[in-house]
């Protein structure tokens, strides 16, 4: 698990990148070593205390030279770049303020699980300041331009249903409540057979910046394997109850509020 502290500085930048540095040796799922393998959904980025993330450390924009802007940036985007890319799947836990980078970084988590008392935001506008990490182009990806624009042109606050209302959070949940239902969403997804799970997720994050007809592409790519091991559980009542263990998951829950 990543303890993200508050607001980002570049000490806790190079926490982050070197958090993530194993995982990014496993390229594709053929990679994947035992030990990675075993690890697939414990890469979990979540706040110390009652703070997921308030984004950039605005004080210390005081300190920075010239130069030093660009550089910041570009390191804040390789790694958020590199967290989208990761072949594990990873699990934002949000509890308390998530603004600014904090909401961009869980943009690029497979799974966001939420508190009923986060709140959420983009409020680099009232400081002069504009998005670096994906704020417009990945934001309007996932709630719309027009919401994009509503939450970084006038910088207000917004609750987690609202988040959940418009895809940036799975679950809302009570804040008690909030390991839980990290630790059963991790329990799910490894009850399945990993490289099928980093595969699938590997063919939904690229097929998702292409056109629909290119996206198939991928899904009926040979290189899958030939491994029918999931096809004969299928003809099996005991190992198809085993593996539908997970198929009412979230089904039968209602969503704090």
């Amino acid at each position: 698990m990543s303890t993200l502290r508050g607001a980002f500085d570049p000490e806790t930048l190079a926490m982050l990148r070197g958090v993530f540095d194993e995982a990014c040796l496993a390229l594709t799922p053929d990679q994947l070593t035992p030990s990675m393998r075993s690890k697939l959904a414990e890469r979990i980025l979540k706040g110390a205390g009652e703070t997921f993330c308030a984004g950039d450390d605005i004080k210390g924009f005081a300190t920075f030279e010239r130069e030093d802007v660009l550089w910041e940036i570009r390191m804040y985007q390789q790694t958020v770049n590199l967290i989208d890319n990761l072949v594990p799947v990873t699990i934002a836990a949000v509890d308390g303020v998530c603004t600014g980078g904090g909401l961009e970084l869980t943009l690029v988590c497979d799974f966001v699980v939420a508190t009923d008392r986060s709140r959420w935001g983009m409020p680099e506008i009232n400081w002069d300041i504009t998005p670096g990490w994906g704020g417009t182009g990945r934001l309007s990806k996932f709630a719309g331009r027009r919401k994009a624009k509503e939450w970084n042109l006038i910088g207000a606050l917004f609750d987690a249903h609202t988040a959940e209302r418009h895809d940036l959070a799975n679950r809302v949940v009570a804040p008690e409540r909030l390991d839980a239902e990290v630790d059963e969403l991790i329990d799910a997804i490894l009850a399945k057979d990993a490289k099928t799970v980093t595969t699938t997720k590997y063919f939904i994050d690229k097929a998702a910046d292409l056109d629909m007809w290119s996206s198939m592409f991928f899904e009926g790519a040979p290189q899958r394997g030939t491994d029918q091991t999931g096809i004969l559980a299928f003809a099996d009542p005991e190992l198809r109850a085993k593996r539908h263990k997970s198929r009412d998951f979230w089904q039968d829950r209602q969503t704090v509020g």
